[in-house]
């Protein structure tokens, strides 16, 4: 098991945003699941469900949070960092496919 840094954004009621971080342990070689990260944010006291799997978004759960949504931006395990943002993905492939053909 390794540990994995959640990077995450809290966006409060207020239309504030805080950033925020969490752990997670993970096997070698795999990313954290939605549940994992689900589990992590009850642990710090944020009720939250899922409201999309694919890109790591939570919604309050009930109706007295002081939040309106977190959304992941970055999990950080050591020499691997997964994005779950599909627009920052395909613009670091692309710039990664781009410096190859120079080689």
């Amino acid at each position: 098991m390794k540990e994995c840094i959640i990077h995450f954004d809290l966006q409060a009621r207020n239309g504030e945003i805080e950033k925020l971080r969490g752990l997670v342990m993970i096997e070698e070689g795999k990313k954290p699941t939605a549940a994992q990260i689900l589990d992590m944010l009850d642990m710090m006291g944020y009720k939250a469900s899922i409201e999309d799997e694919d890109h790591y978004v939570f919604a309050p759960a009930g109706g007295s949070s002081t939040f309106d949504k977190i959304v992941v931006k970055k999990m950080d395990a050591g020499e691997e960092s997964f994005t779950p943002d599909p627009f920052l993905k395909a613009i670091a492939e692309s710039m990664m496919e781009k410096n190859r053909r120079f080689l």
